[in-house]
């Protein structure tokens, strides 16, 4: 009981960090490079947390995120459950890897996510047209270890779960 209050807790507030991170206003110039915090979190909770985190959680999210943002609704929350359903079919060999190798697999998840967002940018007629969209993808990649370590210490902080296997 204690563990599984722990645990919503943990979600609870991880959502609400990268929650407002996601939805802090940046200036013009420098909203490019905006990592993409809600689907990093939900990565490192689909990997590091497998039995208790599942892609519908990542719907919820994703449904939440939709009303934060006003975007199209179910919007991210699709693009959310499939990514996290990839991550999850593709745990087993993510633990396996050293650090630099998690964050070339972590490049192509986030950058698949970044594929449906133009997708459904490209459906309303909002295509961007410059190469700084696919910022968002390497500032993500190089926030990742810090994000992975700031989450790790915050799960222990709260005994959420062991991790199974070798950390991330």
């Amino acid at each position: 009981m204690i563990r599984t209050i722990r645990w919503w807790l943990f979600l609870g507030l991880g959502f609400y960090f990268c929650g407002i991170l996601t939805v802090l206003p940046l200036s013009d110039a420098y909203q490019w490079y905006r990592p993409q915090w809600l689907l990093m979190f939900f990565i490192f909770c689909q990997i590091s947390f497998p039995r208790s985190f599942n892609p519908v959680l990542a719907w919820a999210g994703g449904l939440l995120l939709d009303c934060l943002l006003g975007t199209r609704f179910g919007e991210n929350a699709l693009i959310f459950t499939v990514i996290c359903y990839i991550a999850a079919l593709v745990r087993p060999r993510f633990l396996l890897r050293p650090l630099w190798q998690q964050i070339g697999k972590i490049s192509l998840l986030i950058c698949l996510g970044q594929i449906f967002t133009l997708w459904f940018h490209a459906l309303d007629g909002h295509n961007p047209h410059t190469l700084l969209y696919w910022m968002g993808t390497v500032s993500s990649c190089l926030i990742w270890p810090l994000f992975v370590k700031f989450f790790q210490g915050i799960s222990r902080m709260f005994s959420v779960a062991a991790f199974s296997s070798r950390s991330i």
